[in-house]
């Protein structure tokens, strides 16, 4: 039995009811895009009658910060399907677009704390997709948070008659208009769910307690904040005390000395002329800006030295040691993502084999290996190690092709065909004429 919401109103108010968690969660995916202009006049604007005259720009830590911290999707990982053909669920996964749509909700994860991951099916192609949703278009009713029994997306339209409502359940779905009512499914006359199961995956930046929302990271947004006033107080400093002002004595008041390299100024007796240095405070505020940077990557363990612009080229290893403090990071996403990964997989089977009935077989599973991480070293440093990893045996000449070049030699196979094309190549260079 479908079991709603008392009325469809309800879903309106209770989607209302949450405008101002929706809103902070906007306003963070605002400062990620490069987008906290607006905030940071509406900032000015309450210290200073003119905010228009400030001239407004940033630098985004935000961004800056949640990429360098979101590093589990940054390389694809390799997915193992077990009880089920691998080249089908690879071009599955191909077809969702999985490694990119999970790379951009690694990142949202960062932003938000919590997103949610919706599968879905393309009629046209019979084949999967997926998507992410952040919590400023969501709404959840749940007992535990790692299983929702309600979801509700809205999709905001430009007008608010053109905003539209999605309410899943695990046995029931409802389009909804503005207001509130439904709208008629083609069909689905009964509203049904066909999957039997919620098609989310709810994601969390760390391991929920009773919250499905997760708090967290407030301060890198006031960071923001406190850098873009800065920013803009620094410009406005520039612009009207970075320059001398001219003045002179011993004239009458209302005279004006027209004055410049090619002019020579004429005084009366004992008259004086000059031009005074501000007391401008460019220093001071550099300083308090450069100092929110480097504490905020520190307090985010990406490295107090991510800002800083002075520091010298560094060797791969250097970097590499100056990542240890995110590996702790990385081993809880890790560790969060592999449950998901988990769960993705279920529902992916179960959205497929309602629109296609024993393509994935019901006892199929997938294990995942997540990339390592991968240092910018130079060619000799990759030579060195690869050249170390093939004397102790953890590489073949194999690897260390598909590592030199992941984009033409994607798999074991084609890799071994070309070492020994390579292989009979030089053996016939090396026969004498």
């Amino acid at each position: 039995m479908i079991k709603f919401l008392s009325s469809s109103s309800d879903v309106v108010k209770l989607a209302s009811s949450s405008r101002q968690r929706k809103d902070d969660c906007a306003r963070r995916l605002r400062y990620y895009w490069d987008n906290s202009h607006d905030d940071a006049y509406h900032l000015i604007a309450r210290r200073f009658s003119r905010p228009d005259q400030f001239r407004i720009f940033s630098v985004n830590l935000v961004r800056a910060i949640v990429d360098k911290r979101a590093s589990t999707y940054r390389l694809p990982p390799r997915r193992v399907f077990n009880g089920f053909d691998q080249s089908t669920g690879d071009t599955l996964y191909r077809a969702m677009n999985a490694d990119a749509v999970l790379k951009k909700a690694s990142r949202y994860l960062e932003v938000c704390k919590t997103v949610a991951l919706q599968v879905g099916w393309d009629e046209e192609s019979g084949t999967p997709t997926l998507n992410v949703h952040t919590p400023n278009t969501l709404d959840v009713i749940y007992t535990n948070p790692e299983r929702p029994g309600r979801i509700i997306v809205t999709y905001p339209g430009d007008r608010v008659e053109d905003t539209t409502y999605a309410d899943w359940t695990p046995t029931g779905f409802r389009r909804l208009d503005y207001r509130g009512a439904a709208k008629a499914i083609p069909g689905n006359p009964d509203n049904g769910n066909p999957y039997g199961i919620l098609p989310f995956v709810p994601w969390f930046d760390r391991l929920p307690d009773d919250q499905f929302w997760l708090p967290g990271g407030a301060d890198l947004y006031a960071a923001q904040d406190a850098v873009n006033v800065g920013l803009a107080n620094l410009w406005r400093a520039v612009e009207h005390q970075a320059h001398g002002q001219a003045w002179a004595s011993g004239i009458s008041a209302n005279e004006v000395l027209q004055f410049g390299p090619d002019r020579v100024v004429a005084l009366p007796a004992n008259g004086q002329f000059g031009f005074a240095a501000p007391n401008a405070p460019i220093g001071s505020i550099l300083s308090a800006i450069e100092f929110v940077l480097r504490e905020m990557a520190a307090t985010y363990g990406v490295g107090a030295d991510l800002f800083d612009l002075s520091k010298v080229a560094e060797s791969g290893s250097a970097k590499h040691a100056g990542r240890l403090d995110l590996k702790e990071v990385r081993q809880d996403q890790i560790a969060q993502a592999r449950a998901m990964e988990a769960r993705l997989f279920h529902v992916v089977k179960t959205v497929v084999n309602a629109h296609a009935p024993g393509t994935i077989p019901d006892d199929a599973s997938v294990g995942v290996d997540f990339a390592e991480q991968q240092d910018q070293l130079s060619e000799t440093e990759q030579l060195t190690n690869a050249q170390a990893k093939t004397d102790l045996g953890i590489w073949s000449p194999v690897d260390a092709l598909m590592a030199a070049n992941p984009d033409g030699f994607p798999d074991r196979q084609t890799a071994f065909q070309e070492l020994q094309r390579r292989r009979d190549e030089s053996a016939q260079l090396a026969i004498p004429l």
